[in-house]
């Protein structure tokens, strides 16, 4: 496997390469991969994973749900003291809704302000927003920042020894972001710092293959891996509860991707729940994603993947999971 990553690596814009392998519900194999005349890399390099994030929040928010502390169905405003915006639809929202991306909001607000789309729950696409507006329900909930909840109850249990959920820079996010404030810096669609071995360990975590260690149930992962939603028209694609939901030959795959830009990240994460394996692959280009889809095809021996037809080219996607006219 080494040789054929090299080969791949080479014949790309990515110059670093973190690969985690798991089998059988375990990681077996990890493999760190850099270019020559390139910063040094390690399996306890930290990474800024973008929208790993949200799988590991959706974790979170499902072990709530077990205690009784959150209603998955029950209308998130129902916990507030005050409306979270003045917005029609927001009354009807709720976790379900935030960790389905059915929420009706865009993936960030704009300068207009926050607003949604369609009526929650009936249609598909992709909402940071809507995490985001999950986040400020759940503080309000446990009365604590999110990253501390996450380290006392996700990544401790876990051994995820090195992850935390970091706060943002406010000047290394851009405008449209500056309504992030206080703990929301700390934000559960975008802040996970983590390293390849870490994020493998709470990917196993699907499997519960350490009974000793406090995990979900298997109920709670059962419905993170139930399709709640239709992404467009994408035959065979579909959203969990955080995770993107794919079908190859019949066969059930979960999925997410991850991309930022300072510092530039590109990652990407499969498993395959009735073969207990999964991949895990994080590379330090923008473009990275176009060596994850390599390499995803090396490790299953398919050359089409409805994540990636959605995913690419990278300059027509859109949330909503349609192409965009260009």
């Amino acid at each position: 496997m080494r040789d054929r990553l090299e080969t791949a690596m080479h014949d790309s814009e990515v110059t670093r390469l973190a690969v985690a392998l798991i089998d059988n519900g375990q990681m077996t194999e990890t493999y760190i991969l850099a270019k020559k005349d390139t910063a040094p890399l390690q399996s306890d390099t930290i990474w800024t994973v973008a929208s790993l994030t949200k799988p590991v929040f959706a974790y979170g928010v499902m072990l709530l749900a077990e205690r009784g502390i959150i209603d998955l169905d029950r209308p998130l405003q129902d916990y507030l003291p005050c409306p979270y915006t003045d917005d029609v639809f927001v009354p009807q929202m709720t976790a379900r809704q935030c960790l389905s991306h059915t929420t009706g909001f865009p993936n960030w607000r704009d300068a207009q302000g926050l607003r949604s789309a369609f009526m929650p729950g009936t249609k598909f696409s992709y909402s940071s927003e809507g995490l985001t507006y999950l986040q400020h329900v759940v503080e309000h909930l446990i009365q604590m920042p999110l990253a501390v909840f996450l380290e006392q109850h996700v990544f401790a249990p876990l051994g995820m020894r090195r992850t935390r959920l970091g706060l943002e820079a406010p000047g290394d996010l851009p405008p449209m972001l500056d309504f992030l404030t206080g703990t929301l810096l700390a934000n559960g669609a975008l802040s996970l710092r983590t390293t390849i071995e870490d994020y493998a360990r709470f990917v196993e975590a699907v499997w519960n293959t350490l009974p000793s260690v406090s995990r979900l149930g298997s109920h709670s992962v059962d419905e993170m891996l139930r399709p709640q939603i239709a992404v467009s028209d994408i035959p065979d694609l579909h959203w969990g509860l955080g995770w993107g939901l794919q079908y190859l030959s019949s066969v059930l795959s979960f999925w997410h991707w991850g991309v930022r830009g300072i510092p530039k990240t590109m990652n990407f994460v499969m498993g395959i729940p009735s073969q207990k394996k999964a991949i895990v692959i994080f590379t330090d280009h923008a473009n990275g994603l176009l060596l994850c889809k390599d390499i995803i095809e090396l490790w299953i021996g398919e050359s089409t993947t409805p994540a990636f037809e959605w995913l690419l080219p990278a300059q027509e996607w859109r949330p909503d999971g349609k192409k965009r006219v260009l």
